[in-house]
């Protein structure tokens, strides 16, 4: 039986580094590489290394062992540290966990972004009263008629919930010459009332307006305003657009 020829000396010694440098690239176990096996294939590859070029990379190839061995050196000091937890046991742990231990261990540890930049406690308590006080979905959809939830019978429901019905339309035409009267006006000031639920009410009466091409509104992007201006009736097209309103926006233009 023929005896396995070996491989060229300078392909043994790239493939000694090519290894070394895949572990450190991808982040692979330093001890998948048997050091002390390398050293020795070099040592005997060192004899029928001919020229300063071959000489050069196994330089290279020692080199590379060595970053290995200190990455090996790092694994042993985080292991072995105080600040280190075995994943596996970490696992191990959570599955034997309680799931009301767990949750209460989660809400905290639990920092949502959202409450901390975007709502204060005072609107997270009004939200609380307002989802513990709206019936269930279920129980408002029982008290409406089958042909009711229609989408062809929005306008039907509407109208039924005093939105489109003809008090909500004289209010609209009552606003719409307030408007007029006044011309082209700074939004908030047009919108704003003595209290915020009045405030609202107004808002959401020109945003018919708006829709229905009867009122625009322009934003000065310099001086960050909002203005309303009344349209002739057909010389406007519907459009839609998000304004947002909150009660501390009304305290604030209230005290300007």
């Amino acid at each position: 039986m023929k005896k396995k020829q070996r491989e060229p000396p300078e392909e043994e010694v790239e493939k000694i580094i090519a290894f070394c440098r895949t572990i450190k690239e991808r982040g692979l176990d330093p001890f998948s590489i048997d050091v002390q096996e390398k050293l020795k294939v070099l040592r005997e590859l060192l004899p029928k290394l001919k020229n300063v070029e071959q000489l050069v990379k196994d330089a290279e190839a020692l080199k590379e062992l060595a970053d290995v061995i200190g990455l090996q050196e790092e694994w042993v000091r985080l292991r072995t540290s105080r600040m280190f937890i075995d994943p596996s046991l970490v696992e191990a742990k959570l599955k034997r966990m309680d799931s009301r231990k767990l949750a209460d261990l989660f809400l905290r540890c639990w920092r949502p972004l959202a409450c901390l930049d975007q709502l204060t406690a005072k609107r997270l308590r009004e939200a609380y009263e307002y989802w513990k006080v709206i019936p269930p979905l279920e129980e408002r959809l029982r008290i409406l008629l089958p042909e009711q939830r229609e989408a062809a019978a929005l306008q039907e429901e509407l109208v039924r919930a005093h939105l489109m019905g003809e008090a909500f339309e004289r209010e609209l035409r009552k606003l719409k010459e307030e408007l007029e009267s006044r011309g082209k006006c700074d939004y908030w000031e047009f919108i704003k009332g003595g209290s915020f639920e009045e405030t609202l009410d107004r808002a959401y009466s020109v945003s018919f307006l708006v829709s229905r091409g009867e009122a625009t509104l322009s934003i000065d992007p310099l001086e960050e305003k909002i203005f309303i201006e009344p349209l002739k009736a057909g010389r406007g097209e519907p459009r839609s657009i998000a304004i947002s309103i909150s009660y501390e926006d009304w305290v604030r233009h209230l005290e300007q």
